[in-house]
């Protein structure tokens, strides 16, 4: 199983964006959650306490992790569940995606309290890949909306931009620990521009990528005041 999973890409620490599927009063249900591995032989993942999904794994000790062929699946299985179809699971008792680029068949191990959510931990008894599979974690796109709001920085205000860019990064830190995209995120952003003609050349545009070393939590702290 160890192998499997590294064949999909997973990565230990790192988060993905995946569909659970459980058996809830005997018809099939679907919620997207937030999973990731430690080991690559079994999966973790935080429900809230009053979730219907967590009621539904806990009762019945199994449940399937569907890695989605896009991000419409986990728009569907949220807001469109009747447009989900389901198959069953070739080695446990539970439905599954039939579209899902990949299933993961689990066995519920252990359970922990997390302030309001339940940590779960199941360990994986199947891995099928259904096409090529393609996952989604959130840091890149983080990465990417993080760039724009930088060039966004005079419309937004400078507290407002930087607040937001901070969020961005404390996310791809958790879902991406040590990724580049996350990495990106924590160096310098745009520095202030020299005036007109120091040096000969213009000042950049605001929002334009500058040159620095360093870094910190605030990756993005020498946006200048002044842009705003």
């Amino acid at each position: 199983m160890q192998q499997l999973l590294r064949q999909l890409g997973l990565r230990p620490g790192w988060i993905y964006e995946a569909v659970v599927c459980t058996s809830l009063e005997g018809r099939p249900h679907a919620a997207p959650a937030g999973v990731a591995t430690d080991d690559c032989r079994s999966l973790r993942l935080d429900l809230y306490d009053t979730s219907r999904t967590l009621g539904a794994l806990l009762s019945s000790g199994v449940f399937v992790c569907d890695l989605p062929a896009g991000a419409d699946t986990l728009f569907r299985a949220l807001y469109a569940p009747e447009e989900l179809t389901f198959a069953r699971a070739s080695r446990i008792d539970a439905p599954r995606l039939a579209d899902s680029a990949a299933t993961i068949e689990l066995v519920v191990v252990s359970t922990a309290p997390r302030g309001g959510l339940t940590r779960v931990r199941a360990r994986v008894v199947a891995v099928t890949r259904h096409t090529d599979v393609r996952l989604i974690n959130r840091a890149e796109p983080l990465l990417v909306e993080s760039l724009i709001l930088a060039t966004r920085i005079r419309l937004a205000g400078r507290e407002t931009t930087l607040a937001q860019l901070d969020e961005n990064l404390r996310v791809a830190e958790k879902v991406a620990p040590g990724s580049a995209a996350a990495g990106a995120l924590r160096r310098p952003g745009p520095a202030r521009p020299p005036p007109r003609g120091a040096g000969g050349r213009p000042p950049r545009a605001a929002g334009s990528p500058g040159r620095g070393a360093g870094g910190g939590r605030r990756g993005w702290d020498c946006l200048s005041a002044g842009a705003a």
